[in-house]
């Protein structure tokens, strides 16, 4: 064979086309490489999300409520809106209520599991008395989110409940949704209000907080995050519920077998529940289910606590836009 020849051209061809099959073949084996490695990458879930970002970042979203999206997805703390002018003044609300602060910064992020969180709104009433009564048989903490009151008798089961060990939270002063939700300012007022009441009455400053209705409902849609930004930014730590008695789903008193039923029912599954129960003068049988609830809970390995402002919180699934 010699250079020009038919022989060299033929060998010449030969080459170029196994080097147009191979060049292609290698990067597409390279390429099918890169993919199965990463395919075979664990994905990051809900369950290990705290393991790959910061814990006081996120709020684990156990809560449930209508309309709201699936729960099991972890949801950005919220935080302070970022303007779109770096150098524009802060909302006006913030210079409100110079003592509206809770005594420590928002550190929520402790998890504990198989723990029972009880707590009642709306008291207190005359069904506290029953309550506590209860508690203090089955020797279990709970957690009452509390409304303003003027009767002197409400005054004093405020102070047993700080004086008994239980957690004391806000619910709003009035719990009037058209006045809670009437705007920011509405709703700071509102929180303001009752936290000046529980400090004057208990002598603690309350932390913890829940909003009437849960932090999503139907008169917050526009500012929900607004609300829980500034709340949070003063301190406090807002709680939702992952199981509900259910004894404010409807006009009619619920048994108690039934109010026993729906929490022990519900909470079986749950790495922490969140209890609601209702604490008002019609709620007669909420009182009268919170002992076999204990019983049949802590048979099944369950542990009572009262929320603190380290207990991480549970919250409403923010819509998606």
């Amino acid at each position: 064979m010699y250079f020009g020849s038919v022989r060299f051209f033929k060998n010449l061809i030969l080459l170029a086309v196994c080097t147009l099959i191979l060049i292609p073949t290698l990067l597409a084996v390279k390429y099918r490489n890169e993919v199965k490695a990463l395919s075979e990458q664990p994905p990051i879930l809900a369950d290990d999300a705290e393991s790959h970002g910061s814990p006081d970042t996120y709020f684990e979203p156990e809560a449930t409520a209508t309309d709201v999206p699936d729960p099991t997805v972890l949801v950005p703390a919220p935080t302070d809106p970022e303007p779109d002018d770096l150098s524009a003044d802060p909302p006006s609300y913030q210079a409100l209520y110079e003592d509206f602060y809770a005594p420590e910064p928002f550190h929520a992020t402790t998890r504990k599991e198989k723990v029972v969180y009880l707590t009642f709104d709306d008291g207190p009433s005359e069904r506290t008395d029953e309550i506590l009564r209860v508690l203090a048989e089955k020797d279990v903490k709970a957690t009452f989110f509390v409304i303003g009151q003027n009767d002197p008798e409400d005054l004093d089961r405020m102070r047993r409940i700080v004086e008994e060990g239980h957690t004391i939270g806000m619910h709003s002063y009035t719990h009037d949704y058209n006045s809670v939700y009437s705007s920011v300012e509405g709703f700071l007022e509102e929180f303001y209000r009752i936290f000046c009441q529980i400090r004057e009455t208990t002598g603690v400053t309350p932390t913890v907080f829940r909003c009437p209705g849960g932090s999503i409902n139907g008169y917050d849609g526009g500012f929900y995050q607004e609300i829980l930004s500034e709340m949070i930014r003063r301190g406090f730590v807002p709680y939702d519920w992952n199981v509900s008695s259910e004894d404010a789903a409807s006009n009619h008193t619920l048994s108690v077998e039934t109010l026993v039923d729906n929490v022990v029912s519900n909470s079986k599954n749950k790495v922490r529940s969140f209890v609601l129960f209702h604490d008002s003068e019609s709620k007669t049988t909420s009182a009268q289910a919170i002992g076999p609830v204990i019983d049949q809970l802590r048979a099944l390995g369950c542990t009572f606590e009262a929320i603190t402002p380290d207990t991480m919180p549970v919250l409403y699934n923010y819509p998606q836009s």
